[in-house]
């Protein structure tokens, strides 16, 4: 990770307005100094900033050198001018974002000794006035690289953490349309296929009725998996649970059933909603195939966090038969953690429990 960002100019650059401070013994002192020396730390201070340029772009610990660079030039430069001792602090925030925990206080120690060698070597006189602040400053900058790297760390996992989120969202929701076509169309093509497949035999054996009988109930079962498909994708448009009930509803008014309905508004989560719409779709597509009955109740209730949902009929039924919707709608309330009871003893009965979605 390099400390330098990518659309930001400004933050990459701006904290040299601080390394200004490199002239003031130069400001101060300007009518005593010869032009060579003026001439030597304009030299130093543009070499020093062609370094920084290049440590902003240096990933982790291939910034090395370059501080090792910065470090030599700021010593050497000691000897020129006092002002150097404003410039370590930038290598000590190098120090603090750039390493890894065990090796930033070493390359920290590391540079607290160059500017104690550059204060014995060109500062003899008051060198704890050059000493003091250099490390001070640096020391400060080195905790602050610290910060900036953890920062930086917490930024990316967060991103990174929020990128799987939305990929196990985009997988959850592939599988959840994925069973609900396999639900939706598996039943009706293998019908199809089988009623097909009969009216072929039927012709060939020369049961020309019987065969056209067959291809109608065909040509039936195409429309009526259609009509489900176009359902279907409606249900892909963000249509909600209780308006999903509400259209449930008129389908079964229109193949005749009276409808009684306890509805209520329950907290659900978007699996435990899209789970409940093929639930009730799937139900309610069953009773208008099968039942024999006049009167349907639709029930939606939550108690001490228990949401419970029932569907059932008054028509006649000795016995039911497990298949492709029966198992849809029990892996359903699996995936949910919740129960599915069927019970016959007076019509169809669907009861089904789980835990309501907690904050």
């Amino acid at each position: 990770m390099a400390l330098a960002h990518p659309n930001k100019k400004f933050w990459n650059w701006g904290p040299l307005f601080f390394s200004s401070f490199f002239f003031f013994p130069l400001l101060t002192n300007w009518h005593t100094l010869a032009v060579s020396n003026i001439a030597a730390q304009i030299v130093i201070y543009a070499a020093f900033v062609t370094l920084y340029g290049i440590a902003l772009y240096k990933k982790g610990e291939t910034v090395t050198p370059v501080l090792a660079a910065m470090a030599l030039l700021c010593c050497l430069g000691t000897y020129i001018t006092y002002g150097t001792h404003s410039l370590f602090g930038f290598i000590g925030f190098f120090c603090g974002f750039n390493y890894r925990r065990k090796y930033c206080f070493a390359m920290m120690a590391a540079l607290l000794v160059v500017i104690l060698i550059s204060a014995l070597l060109f500062v003899p006189v008051k060198s704890m006035y050059f000493v003091a602040p250099a490390a001070i400053v640096s020391i400060g900058l080195f905790i602050f690289g610290m910060m900036e790297q953890r920062e930086r760390f917490y930024r990316i996992q967060q991103v990174q953490s929020e990128q799987k989120i939305e990929q196990l969202g985009a997988i959850a929701e592939r599988e959840r349309i994925a069973r609900d076509l396999h639900d939706l169309l598996g039943h009706s093509l293998s019908s199809i296929a089988l009623k097909a497949e009969l009216a072929s035999k039927l012709s060939s054996a020369g049961a020309s009725e019987q065969a056209a009988h067959e291809s109608e109930q065909v040509a039936e079962l195409a429309r009526t998996l259609l009509s489900e498909v176009r359902q279907a994708v409606s249900g892909l448009k963000q249509v909600g649970l209780y308006a999903q009930i509400d259209v449930l509803i008129k389908r079964l008014q229109d193949a005749g059933f009276i409808v009684e309905k306890q509805i209520e508004k329950v907290p659900l989560s978007a699996e435990q909603e899209s789970s409940l719409c093929f639930i009730f779709k799937e139900a309610v597509t069953n009773i208008i195939r099968h039942s024999k009955g006049k009167h349907v109740k639709l029930t939606l209730t939550a108690d001490n966090g228990v949401v419970a949902m029932s569907i059932q009929d008054d028509g006649k039924v000795k016995k039911y038969q497990v298949g492709n919707g029966v198992d849809g709608i029990k892996e359903r309330v699996n995936a949910l953690g919740g129960q599915c009871d069927i019970c016959i003893n007076s019509g169809m009965a669907l009861h089904i429990h789980f835990k309501e979605v907690t904050a």
